[in-house]
């Protein structure tokens, strides 16, 4: 019997994040355990928005090897991110992200999960109808921070993007709009108070 492909994407789904906790939890056994016994706080700046005419903020707290980050973005998607026949994908994106670092300084390699809430308007080039969508997305990236001094530091990242509920399509006149797994790197750049 053969699954449909909303059943493939939640065992997708499903082994991304099986595979990723056993991963952390590996880690964690295999992390140094020098142990960080205060709070830190940040900021970081993404260099990605700023180049695709939006934004991005973000506020981080953590402890130990663990880091949360609330993250807001607005951002033009690039053409290639958006789907042949549609233009002008505007998105507003809030996330809520946990990262965990191999080093309990909080310098060096992170993995984190998290979950993000896309709100977007798409435009349909061959008719010129604009629509709204609102996706749920589970993020799974990583990165390498690297302080260039005491406070001030580079973290160059990666993620995946899958989408895993909300609108996964948008009917418009001549095409759908199909939301899909999206791939993205960019640098920020962070200050830690």
């Amino acid at each position: 019997m053969g699954y449909t492909s909303s059943e493939r994407d939640h065992q997708r789904i499903l082994t991304l994040a099986l595979l990723l906790g056993t991963f952390c939890m590996q880690a964690a056994e295999a992390a140094d355990e020098q142990v960080v016994d205060t709070w830190q706080f940040g900021t970081e700046l993404d260099v990605l928005p700023f180049l695709l005419d939006g934004y991005y903020l973000s506020a981080t707290a953590g402890r130990d090897h663990w880091r949360i980050r609330y993250v807001r973005t607005n951002v033009t998607a690039p053409e290639f991110a958006t789907a042949s026949g549609f233009d002008n994908n505007r998105l507003e994106i809030n996330a809520v992200i946990l990262d965990y670092f191999f080093d309990a300084g909080k310098s060096g390699w992170w993995v984190g999960p998290g979950i993000e809430r896309w709100q977007g308007k798409v435009t349909e080039e061959s008719s010129g109808l604009r629509q709204s969508y609102r996706t749920d997305m589970l993020t799974l990236g990583g990165g390498y921070v690297y302080y260039v001094s005491e406070r001030v530091f580079l973290n160059p990242w990666v993620a995946i993007h899958i989408p895993v509920s909300g609108d996964r399509d948008v009917m418009f006149v001549d095409d759908n709009y199909e939301l899909r797994i999206l791939p993205e790197a960019s640098v920020k750049l962070g200050i830690r108070f």
